[in-house]
This record gives C-alpha cells, structure tokens and sequence, in this order.
C-alpha cells in the first residue's frame, strides 16, 4: 500500500472518541466495587464453621472431651447396694 493511500485512510478515520468520564473516575469506581465485594466477602467469614461437621474445630473436640468423662464414669466401680445395680 502506498503512502498516499494510507494517509488518505488514516485521515478518513473518525478521530479517539471521548471517555464519558475524568480517568481518575474509573479508577475511584474500581476502588468502590472492590470494596464492596471485600464487604460481601467478609460478612461470610466463619461460616465454614458454623456448618462444620462434628469430627471438626472445637465442638468436636469438646464432644470427645465429653464421651471421655461419660466413658471413665461408665467405668467406675458400683456399690452392689447402688440403685438399679444390685444382685437380683
């Protein structure tokens, strides 16, 4: 393509259109959404433990804690005259 024909295109074409806003809008824009999703993010924080299933995070560990002492207390020894275990 000669010179001239380019020149001639590049002329033709409509010139950069406008942005519809400053630049440093788009930018303080950007900032908002970002935010805003961290906002949305963060309200979901701890879920995954409230819905956990007991063989994890604390509640497991205070439910084990708990069969534990019922166990040793099972394994205690009882006085044959104790309620509901005497010799029939």
């Amino acid at each position: 393509m000669s010179m001239t024909v380019a020149r001639f295109l590049s002329e033709e074409l409509p010139t950069a259109r406008e942005l519809p806003m400053p630049p440093w809008l788009f930018a303080v824009i950007a900032l908002v959404l970002f935010a805003f999703a961290l906002g949305v993010t963060w309200s979901f924080r701890g879920t995954a433990q409230k819905y956990a299933p007991p063989t994890h995070g604390p509640a497991a560990r205070r439910a084990a804690a708990e069969a534990k002492m019922a166990e040793a207390a099972a394994d205690e020894a009882h006085w044959p005259d104790h309620p509901g275990h005497g010799h029939h």
